[in-house]
């Protein structure tokens, strides 16, 4: 009797799993397509026509999303060098008013309107991932349906990779694409990871240090899921792919971030240690600032010795 209870309770969710259902048709029809059109062809049969396909699909679902991921990317890099450029002024803020939460927040509120900053501009960045789950769900679905598999007459391997089942920790085999997608995974983390925070700034640096600590669980948990049962292989080659996509598309915007080698991770010292500016601008070759106070005052300290002589 209870259970009958329940189960008329939740009736008002039966829409939402009519419309993930739903969602799967016109991938289902993509990958249709694609697999008629690629079947036809000698070395897609034999690299995997059936992977083929849903490659050829992520290629285009990215490529539709591509401005709205483009938007994103420009705007978080515009947000966070406006960020860097307030970023002492903000330390400033937070130490005076440390004790009085409600004069903090006016007074940060006041320095962005001031300089143009939306501080709720890195919730943008949410938009991209949200725009997949339907695409996840509505490609599971597709590639989760027994009957249209086999309406297609398709092999599931890819490259010698099984797609229609599940990574299983008893066969090594099928490690290889949850591994990529955590290694991709990582990339892109890594990729968007804001920069070190200005010193003396310590809200701005713990909120760097959880970014960073994101960036190093975000692929373990990908990983993870990819060895779950309802996350067959085809549905994270989607990923890798996904991934590889976005990471071209970042690195058109913002380099390679603060990825380990090939970004700015390192950090290190500006100008090294021959006292010059290290960029091209008019400064380029100029003694710093400190180092012509040093010379000056050793200058001075000189010509006093001199005149004692």
């Amino acid at each position: 009797m209870n259970l009958l209870f329940v189960g008329s309770a939740l009736d008002f969710l039966k829409p939402i799993g009519d419309v993930f259902t739903a969602l799967r048709i016109p991938f289902e029809f993509l990958l249709g397509f694609f697999y008629g059109v690629l079947s036809h062809f000698g070395p897609a049969e034999a690299i995997g026509a059936y992977g083929l396909s849903i490659v050829l699909l992520t290629i285009m679902i990215k490529t539709l999303l591509f401005p709205l991921f483009q938007t994103q990317l420009k705007l978080t890099k515009k947000t966070q060098a406006e960020q860097r450029k307030v970023a002492p002024e903000l330390a400033e803020i937070r130490k005076k008013h440390k004790k009085d939460p409600q004069k903090l927040n006016s007074e940060m509120m006041k320095l962005y309107k001031e300089h143009g900053i939306n501080p709720l501009s890195p919730m943008i960045g949410c938009l991209p991932t949200l725009a997949q789950f339907p695409i996840l769900i509505g490609l599971y679905r597709a590639i989760y349906d027994a009957s249209f598999f086999h309406s297609l007459h398709a092999s599931p391997f890819f490259v010698g990779l099984n797609l229609g089942i599940p990574a299983s920790a008893s066969h090594p085999v099928t490690w290889i694409l949850p591994v990529l997608a955590g290694a991709t995974t990582f990339v892109q983390s890594k990729m968007m990871t804001q920069p070190q925070a200005a010193a003396g700034d310590s809200q701005a640096a713990q909120m760097a240090q959880v970014s960073s600590t994101m960036s190093l669980l975000m692929p373990l948990f990908i990983i993870y899921l990819s060895f779950q049962s309802f996350a067959l292989q085809g549905l994270v080659l989607y990923w890798i792919i996904s991934n590889l996509y976005s990471i071209f598309q970042q690195y058109t915007v913002n380099g390679w971030g603060q990825l380990p080698i090939l970004g700015s991770g390192g950090g290190g010292a500006a100008g090294g240690g021959n006292g010059k500016d290290p960029g091209n601008g008019p400064n380029k070759g100029k003694p710093r600032s400190g180092s012509t106070k040093v010379l000056v005052g050793q200058t001075e300290l000189s010509g006093r010795r001199n005149r004692r002589r």
